[in-house]
């Protein structure tokens, strides 16, 4: 069946420790998992394109597929990874990354595996990073050596209505993007730091082929070092064919209103949250959903918060599934009501 919408990005296994000290290892996860489950909130069938390696868990594929989203564009790779990704997120919503370990590591380290003080957390932190690597492979390296390319995407898939491009790295963006562009479709791109660490000029061919660039608050300050967010949000708004919208966690999102020159603020929807993993992942494939529905990047900002709500309320990538899209469609309409399209001053903006 053709996929209406189609997400690319990473299959990984994590390890999250929450704000409160909360453990939960080996959560299965990835920017294309996420993504692909924030889309799935608004559409009944998704495509996904990744590179997966042979230990990623087979059971949470075949729900996956079970839940809409199709696995046609997912190449399989005779690779075993023992190591996972951790995040550790702090009390004012910041998380550390790029940390890696087996599951079975913090125990055998001697700490607790279901919760840790802060001075625990601090602590292990700390032997993360004198361990390294561990020589042992990592995701990072396997995306690397194992690039998603276009040639892998189906041609079921460039039927679909849009596509979004989860944080990967420029040649594989150089790859994907002219493809999607090539078939009509509405085309979002989140950054991550993969593109973080380019200068605004670098990034311009890639903001120049897309819709809507999405990228978090820290991103964007990355990216326009110095400028107030509302600067350096509509400075990378004018590179882009349609617009951008900077992610602000806890805070919500503020979109650029091109035709009104200022930003428009959506808030999130109130939740328990219990694991922030995945929620900016899960926006985009939200947005994604509303820019093709409406048109409307403001609106479709609305349905990324629905999507990040439902995933920050579960713990791994498919512990919103089964999903209950009238459920969405009632928060939704709740949240949109709420939204005060009156643009705000806009600052003067530099060249």
């Amino acid at each position: 069946m053709t996929p209406e919408l189609v997400t690319a990005g990473g299959l990984t296994v994590d390890h999250v420790i929450s704000a409160d000290g909360t453990v939960a290892l080996a959560r299965v996860g990835g920017n294309g998992a996420y993504s692909s489950v924030g889309a799935l909130c608004w559409r009944e069938h998704v495509g996904l394109v990744s590179v997966a390696v042979a230990s990623y868990p087979r059971e949470t594929l075949a729900r996956l597929r079970d839940s809409g989203v199709a696995l046609d564009g997912v190449v399989m790779v005779d690779v075993a990874l023992e190591s996972g990704n951790w995040f550790i997120y702090d009390d004012e919503g910041h998380r550390s990354e790029r940390l890696t370990s087996r599951p079975e590591e913090l125990a055998q380290a001697g700490f607790p595996t279901d919760r840790l003080t802060h001075r625990q957390v601090d602590d292990w932190q700390a032997h993360l990073r004198r361990r390294g690597d561990g020589g042992e492979l990592s995701y990072s390296q396997f995306r690397d050596t194992h690039p998603m390319v276009a040639a892998q995407v189906p041609d079921s898939y460039l039927r679909a209505r849009g596509a979004h491009c989860a944080p990967s790295r420029p040649v594989v963006l150089a790859d994907l993007l002219p493809l999607f562009n090539g078939r009509g479709m509405v085309v979002t791109l989140d950054a991550g730091w993969q593109l973080a660490e380019l200068s605004l000029d670098d990034l311009s061919p890639f903001l120049a082929q897309v819709d809507a660039f999405l990228p978090s608050e820290i991103e964007l300050a990355a990216l326009v070092p110095g400028a107030p967010i509302e600067q350096a949000l509509a400075l990378a708004a004018a590179r882009c064919r349609g617009t951008a919208a900077v992610k602000l966690g806890p805070r919500g999102c503020l979109v650029w209103d091109k035709e009104a020159g200022a930003p428009v603020a959506v808030p999130v929807i109130p939740t328990h949250a219990i694991d922030p993993t995945g929620a900016g992942d899960s926006f985009c494939g939200g947005f994604l959903a509303g820019l093709v529905e409406t048109g409307d990047p403001v609106l479709a900002a609305a349905y990324g918060a629905v999507s990040a709500s439902l995933i920050v309320s579960r713990h791994g990538a498919d512990g919103a599934l089964p999903i209950d899209r009238a459920a969405c469609r009632e928060a939704l309409a709740r949240l949109t009501s709420s939204i005060a399209r009156a643009p705000m001053p806009a600052r003067p903006l530099s060249a």
